[in-house]
């Protein structure tokens, strides 16, 4: 079997806590978000889906992404995109309400908001899965991955897979790959197979 995977190495670091990030993180990125990723010549780059982007084109032979000139490329890119654009930023203000209210009452209803919205987001997403396996058709995608992580952020996770078996089956299927199971255990991410 050929290795499809690139040398790299992991750097566990401290989270930011109420509003301070830890130097080590600051210096890396100064909002204090993670994943960032060293590239070879130095330079920084953060923000998830474009790190998903750039390492599955750096890659192709980890069949990652469908090629620039595939009919299928589009297709990823609006889902890449949409997860980062949506369900991430609406997650956020699930978790974090009172970061997007100046009102000291008015994270309860930040928080309401995003529920909603993020529930709908879902099944646009639900929706556009149907009975496949994975968003594009038969083969994973980083968008799927994505899509993965993101389910585990619901407030319910059993619940959420209830409502949507179909994202359920495609998790299933992301996260029996031996290489994002290697990555969940790294990142203590909860076992949703059960």
């Amino acid at each position: 079997m050929k290795r499809r995977g690139a040398p790299y190495e992991v750097e566990l670091v401290e989270r930011a806590k109420e509003g301070r990030v830890p130097e080590a993180l600051a210096h890396v990125n100064p909002l204090g978000q993670v994943p960032a990723l060293t590239l070879p010549d130095g330079t920084i780059m953060t923000e998830s889906a474009a790190i998903a982007l750039y390492l599955a084109d750096k890659y192709p032979q980890a069949e990652l992404a469908p090629a620039p000139n595939a009919p299928e490329r589009a297709a990823y890119l609006r889902w890449l995109v949409y997860l980062a654009a949506n369900i991430y930023m609406t997650d956020l203000r699930a978790y974090y309400p009172d970061r997007y209210t100046s009102d000291q009452n008015g994270g309860k209803y930040v928080k309401a908001a995003a529920l909603a919205r993020m529930a709908r987001e879902w099944e646009v997403y639900a929706e556009a899965l149907d009975d496949k396996p994975f968003i594009l058709g038969d083969r994973m995608c980083v968008a799927d991955v994505y899509a993965a992580m993101l389910a585990t952020w619901n407030l319910d996770v059993p619940a959420f897979f209830k409502k949507h078996p179909n994202v359920r089956a495609m998790y299933d299927r992301v996260v029996a790959h031996p290489a994002i199971a290697r990555a969940w255990g790294r990142n203590e991410m909860e076992d949703w197979k059960n």
